[in-house]
């Protein structure tokens, strides 16, 4: 499989298309200049369906009546990367995706096999794993013999996970603060 097929898939799936994004730090061509914006604390230019073809691609499937959903994880203690890839949700929430946020503090040991390994999903049935280096430079995909273990995984990680809009993010506990607990994620642990 190319990434080429991959992005085909984007647009030929039937049903549904899920994606498990497991790193905390990506190195993607094309999104430097954003992300040095949002470091600097600059404005970063806003995507809309209207200049993102990603965006774009989504709200056509939504549109179609196909979902299009991510499970987010969230180690700790949080990146830049990931701070600027959460700002970006609202955008891709526009647009017909639905996000969720898995905080690895809420997982038990017995979870950490299936969190570390990227992802797609499409309609249950094709499971293309995306890899990556260290750093988090992509080195390409490849489709999975079996898909079965993807749903199972795309299952559990649903099962876990906050919806985006329900996600919060509290500061830690603090000597005196009140218990928050039951809220997810505190950024600065």
């Amino acid at each position: 499989m190319t990434p080429e097929d991959l992005s085909e898939l984007y647009r030929s799936f039937e049903r549904t298309a899920f994606r498990l994004e497991c790193r905390d730090t990506y190195a993607i061509p094309g999104e430097d200049p954003d992300f040095d914006d949002f470091l600097a604390g600059r404005p970063v230019a806003p995507r809309t369906v209207d200049n993102s073809d990603w965006l774009a691609n989504i709200a056509t499937q939504v549109a179609a009546g196909k979902h299009f959903g991510r499970v987010r994880l969230l180690g700790r203690p949080v990146t830049d990367y990931t701070r600027f890839e959460l700002a970006s949700y609202p955008e891709n929430i526009a647009a017909g995706e639905q996000v969720w946020i898995l905080d690895r503090q809420r997982l038990e040991a017995s979870n950490d096999a299936w969190t570390h390994q990227d992802f797609w999903l499409f309609d249950d049935r094709i499971a293309v794993l995306q890899h990556y280096d260290d750093a988090g430079r992509f080195l390409g995909v490849e489709q999975a013999r079996d898909a079965s273990p993807y749903v199972a995984i795309k299952r559990r990680a649903l099962a876990l996970a906050v919806a985006f809009e329900d996600f919060q993010f509290v500061p830690a506990q603090r000597q005196g603060w009140h218990d928050q607990q039951s809220r997810v994620g505190a950024l600065d642990q």
